[in-house]
């Protein structure tokens, strides 16, 4: 069968395939007798059904069948098993002319398939990046104690016609409203919402201090900027509507032998060493979380340091979108709704995909450059480390040993320690606090404030009444 091999730019390839019909139906015609010994269809003895027949009935199928049978030899026989290029990822068929119906047809096809470009890791030495660090006082302690002794506080009903206070367990309907009221997502039916956490946003306080069962109030609450987020974006309102289903009343334990005993898992009985075991696991639970936050931003500093020198292949990009696409159709339930544009939305996050291929790329020339594995040791040292203290190791090897799929997802975790350590020595760490962050965001937002008011006037046209700034004056604005 004449095949084409061309390229379309350094990592784009596609094959051109003509299969004639002189090669093509002979093929689709042992097919369909295959096809026909194993049909059993009534007023026909078993096998005998007439070809016509069998032909109307899995022509079609058998056609697309053989035909793609076809141009997958011609794409293993052309690409796969040639040496002068080096395929990666699955190929895409991305044009095909077959007239299944008709049983004389050839069929041309065009199948594009990429390959791995030619990566030099850039220099990002330069390049900070933050972690944010975090000293714990006396007073954090204090507060996560007292977090502690309510989360292991005792619930019963209170009397009726109880008003919420920072004392009680609200149980509430809550339901995601738009600014007239109406609903915009599912309902959360009997949520459990501890008026005494220190988490609890104060404006949810607010709302429900107060209400009793029966009682309906709307709360808003305008989108929080984490505490390391050093990009600026518009702020934005969720509102909730919210229906009192029920009101608990909470009994606190003191902080007495028991409770201390119940904390350290019967280590202690001393308030000093629940607090300094207080203070290890924040200081810990913050590490690992400031650990992801760095991990992420190095990430996203890496692929950007290669978008312009990285070439994605076309059909990598395409199936990192099939993917994303999968999972917005979860999100909605198995489909989409029927305004949905999926043209559009593959465009508008085209580059979110071809970055997300870009990483596994420089990822694994990073692997390569610095010498990356995983040893048998490192395997025994996290079987050790799962064991913990007191636990036998050699249990809990046997346990993931046994599982494949196991010791592959901690294969990859632990290749990973070592890809994000290669990455800090890539990048210039700085260590600042959240005050800090918060102080230089509000310091970039005066300058460009000032700016903004040193700028010269510029007169634009009237609007009309009925007429509303878009979204695009907004970002221009």
């Amino acid at each position: 069968m004449p095949t084409e091999l061309r390229a379309l730019n350094d990592v784009d390839y596609v094959l051109d395939v003509t299969i004639p019909a002189e090669e093509l139906q002979p093929q689709i015609a042992e097919a369909l007798k295959r096809q026909r010994a194993q049909m059993n269809l009534k007023g026909f003895r078993p096998g005998k059904v007439p070809m016509n027949v069998v032909r109307k009935m899995v022509g079609p199928q058998v056609s697309v069948e053989v035909a793609e049978q076809a141009i997958g030899e011609a794409y293993r026989t052309a690409v796969a098993e040639n040496d002068e290029v080096e395929p990666i990822g699955q190929p895409r068929l991305t044009d095909l002319d077959f007239d299944v119906s008709d049983p004389e047809a050839g069929l041309t096809a065009t199948v594009q398939f990429g390959v791995k470009p030619e990566i030099s890791l850039a220099d990002l030495s330069g390049v900070p990046v933050t972690r944010v660090v975090r000293a714990f006082t006396d007073e954090d302690v204090d507060a996560d104690l007292q977090r502690r002794r309510d989360l292991a506080a005792e619930e019963e009903d209170a009397p009726e016609g109880t008003a919420i206070s920072t004392e009680h367990v609200a149980m509430v309907d809550i339901q995601p409203v738009d600014e007239s009221g109406e609903a915009t997502g599912a309902k959360q039916n009997a949520a459990r919402i501890v008026m005494a956490n220190p988490d609890l946003r104060p404006e949810m306080v607010e709302a429900l201090t107060g209400l009793a069962i029966g009682d309906e109030t709307t709360v808003e609450l305008p989108h929080l900027h984490e505490a390391d987020e050093e990009t600026d974006h518009e702020d934005h309102v969720d509102r909730y509507k919210m229906t009192v289903v029920d009101v608990l009343e909470r009994v606190v334990p003191e902080v007495d032998a028991d409770f201390i005993k119940s904390q350290t898992k019967g280590e202690s009985d001393s308030l000093d060493d629940l607090k300094a075991q207080i203070r290890e696991d924040l200081e810990r639970s913050w590490t690992q979380r400031a650990n992801q936050a760095l991990e992420q931003k190095m990430v996203e500093q890496f692929v950007l340091g290669h978008r312009e020198s990285v070439q994605v292949p076309e059909t990598l990009a395409e199936a990192a979108l099939d993917t994303m696409l999968q999972d917005v159709r979860q999100q909605q339930g198995g489909d989409l709704p029927p305004t949905f544009d999926v043209e559009a939305w593959r465009e508008q996050n085209r580059q979110q995909a071809q970055d997300q291929v870009r990483w596994l790329l420089v990822k694994d020339q990073l692997i390569e450059e610095e010498g990356l594995e995983v040893s048998n040791e490192d395997f025994e040292a996290e079987f050790e480390k799962l064991a913990g203290d007191g636990a036998d190791a050699e249990l809990v090897k046997q346990y993931f040993t046994a599982q494949p799929q196991l010791m592959e997802q901690m294969g990859d975790q632990l290749l990973n320690q070592r890809v994000f350590g290669a990455l800090e020595g890539r990048f210039s760490v700085v260590e600042k606090t959240a005050d800090e962050i918060r102080e230089e965001a509000e310091a970039r937002r005066a300058e460009v404030e000032a700016a903004q008011a040193d700028a010269p006037v510029e007169l634009v046209p009237a609007m009309d009444a009925d007429d509303e700034p878009s979204d695009e004056d907004a970002d221009e604005a």
